[in-house]
């Protein structure tokens, strides 16, 4: 959390302040030589966030003891404590802004953030990044409390508490459910790409209960046993994207590998996303520092959305 009245800045801001390039920074690790100075980003985010006021103190500090030729004596300025509306919250600190009685899991509350039928509003700040064709890529998101709070007001509430008083029996079948009909289908599409995905990450997937994902997944693994010819297709599918994939790292789409594969477009989204998925995983064991920005040059994202969705996903699976 960045409290009302603090400046947030970043590693290449902080590095500016300092006079040095951002790479030396972190290679120094300055910051953990400044007595007082306050990290603000939550613990787990990719970008760490300082108090300006605070570098801009320190680094004065710094000059004048340089020219007295003696030991910094550090006494910077305080960070606001407390909660205020104009405090700035990440995307997963704006969750958490909630109560809790109207809060969402975190995978649909990511959904929330591009999504077209609920939307959160466009973030009050966006701390680094770079300008390209208009628009801010691999900054860090940031949204006041008051934003969310506000629009929160607005969001329609879970439904309609009440419901068929207990005992009583439904007069007519029910119509077949339209979105449970959607979630075995994309749990066969699921599995198809990856075998071995587990009720967890499928629970996360669907934003469904973990046993309620495992019932899926054992219908959906006993539907692919009696078709034993069906599985050998996927697996075929999934190793001629892999393959694909290798050939043409940031330049394979979804539609040239339904016409490769002849298969719906929708599905080779799907293959292509869990290949990508599986390619950053090993990506990351050799290069564990990759950002965002990384991935997207990596795969060819011309939005950083898709990168960071991309990221986040095989990150929180690890």
């Amino acid at each position: 959390m960045i409290p009302n009245g603090v400046t947030p800045a970043d590693d290449q801001i902080a590095a500016d302040i300092f006079g040095v390039t951002v790479g030396y920074w972190q290679d120094k690790k300055h910051w953990t030589k400044i007595p007082g100075l306050k990290l603000l980003n939550r613990e787990g985010s990719r970008r760490r966030v300082f108090s300006k006021e605070q570098l801009l103190a320190a680094q004065a500090e710094e000059e004048r003891a340089k020219a007295l030729n003696e030991q910094p004596r550090y006494n910077l300025p305080p960070v606001p404590a407390g909660e205020n509306p104009n405090d700035l919250l990440d995307l997963h600190e704006s969750l958490l802004a909630l109560p809790e009685s109207r809060r969402v899991a975190l995978a649909t509350w990511k959904t929330y953030r591009y999504g077209t039928k609920t939307r959160l509003p466009e973030p009050d700040v966006i701390l680094g990044g770079k300008k390209v064709d208009g628009e801010t890529v691999g900054g860090e998101e940031f949204w006041h409390r008051r934003t969310i709070l506000d629009w929160d007001k607005d969001r329609p509430g879970r439904g309609n508490p009440t419901g068929r008083p207990v005992g009583v029996k439904e007069s007519h079948p029910r119509p077949p459910n339209q979105q449970a009909g959607e979630r075995r289908q994309r749990t066969r599409q699921l599995l198809e790409e990856q075998p071995g995905i587990t009720a967890a990450a499928l629970a996360v997937e669907l934003d469904v209960h973990p046993e309620y994902a495992q019932r899926l997944l054992t219908a959906a693994r006993q539907e692919s046993n009696i078709l034993p010819h069906t599985a050998q297709l996927a697996q075929d599918r999934r190793e001629r994207t892999r393959q694909l994939l290798d050939e043409n790292l940031s330049g394979l789409t979804a539609p040239m590998l339904a016409e490769e594969l002849g298969v719906h477009r929708v599905h080779a989204e799907g293959l292509l996303n869990a290949a990508r998925q599986e390619k950053l995983r090993a990506l990351l064991a050799e290069r564990p520092g990759m950002t965002v920005e990384d991935v997207q040059a990596t795969f060819g994202f011309r939005v950083t959305a898709h990168a960071r969705t991309l990221f986040d996903k095989v990150r929180e699976a690890q």
